[in-house]
């Protein structure tokens, strides 16, 4: 199918955990489709949390496909039921996309302008791996200016993944780490994880980026 210019957008919203059915709700009266909520957890390092003793904040990633004439609403009721211009209240950014097949429809979507609230160009860097490779994944991140990321856990699919226990197969957790970048920095953050990975090698990892064409309730520095 041809694209147009008003097609649909990946819509994303990084939430304090607990607010996910709310923004469930509201999606709903938006009229979106295909709507998600993913647990996950904030990567920003805080001294009072770590004195505090808690390493780790829980999120709630929602996700939702909605038509690009309502993504205008979608942000303006967002900011204003979750605060989201306040910092630490939450983030959502939305990804052009090109093709989706499902929730009854099937559509072929946009050209990516960029347009957001902040007036500064993003990309999503996504890196799948086994667990254990985490910290290496966030370390290189952030040395190479990434100011943190979600985490998603999740497991792997490939049969060359498995590995056996007892004659048994089982396949070992991954962890899918989405991190907003500076187009800018993206470069500069993908070769570090990728450095870091060793990704040419089989079975150490995946990177990919797409672009962002809107983002909300960033804050640099």
């Amino acid at each position: 199918m041809k694209a147009d210019s008003v097609g649909p957008v990946l819509f994303c919203c990084i939430l304090e955990y607990g607010k996910g059915s709310k923004m469930l709700k509201l999606s709903k009266q938006i009229g979106a489709q295909c709507e998600t909520v993913l647990l996950g957890k904030g990567t920003i390092k805080s001294e009072w949390l770590n004195i505090l003793g808690i390493t780790e904040t829980r999120k709630e990633i929602f996700l939702a496909i909605i038509d690009k004439e309502a993504e205008d609403t979608f942000y303006e009721r967002a900011s204003s039921e979750f605060a989201l211009g306040k910092q630490h209240h939450g983030i959502a950014f939305s990804m052009p996309l090109k093709y989706f097949i499902g929730c009854d429809k099937e559509k072929a979507a946009s050209s990516s302008h960029e347009k957001g609230a902040d007036n500064m160009k993003y990309e999503a860097i996504f890196v799948v791996a086994n667990k254990d490779r985490l910290d290496d994944i966030l370390d290189a991140a952030e040395a190479a200016g990434s100011t943190g990321g979600t985490v998603i856990h999740g497991r792997g699919a490939g049969s060359q993944e498995k590995a056996a226990l007892f004659n048994i197969e089982i396949e070992p957790e991954k962890v899918i780490v989405l991190i907003l970048s500076q187009v800018s920095k993206t470069t500069g953050i993908v070769d570090a994880i990728r450095d870091k990975l060793d990704v040419h090698k089989p079975n150490t990892g995946i990177v990919f980026v797409m672009d962002v064409s809107r983002t909300f309730g960033l804050y640099e520095g």
